[in-house]
């Protein structure tokens, strides 16, 4: 019996922070693209509909110098880590994967055309 009860609570848990997660993950997405609405919203009403950005002065950005620190080691290296990974699909994205497959169809027909000939050549 308390077997069923451990797993019906872990159950209970494991649906609940899936559904937290999952609503932490929706705000965030609903906090980025309003924003970029309002940004879109911007950009079309002051500078593609009525110019007023064009006519507004423009203010020099601040020559201050801002430093920010890794809280530790760990943070750092996970960076450093994130920042290969996303190399790494990057890279994975930019291969023309059709083009990559009729190359390889090609050089494949090739060498079973070779080894077809070179097997018939021996009888």
């Amino acid at each position: 019996m308390g077997g069923r009860i451990h797993g019906f609570l872990g159950g209970v848990l494991l649906t609940s922070a899936f559904a937290y997660y999952t609503g932490e993950y929706i705000k965030k997405n609903e906090q980025f693209v309003s924003n970029q609405l309002r940004t879109t919203n911007h950009i079309i009403n002051n500078r593609i509909l009525t110019d007023t950005d064009l006519l507004k002065e423009a203010v020099p950005k601040s020559s201050h110098i801002t430093v920010t620190q890794r809280p530790s080691f760990g943070e750092t290296c996970k960076d450093i880590w994130n920042d290969e990974i996303i190399t790494m699909v990057n890279w994975v994205y930019s291969i023309n994967w059709y083009q990559f497959g009729l190359t390889v169809d090609k050089k494949l027909l090739e060498l079973a055309d070779k080894v077809a000939s070179s097997v018939s050549e021996k009888k």
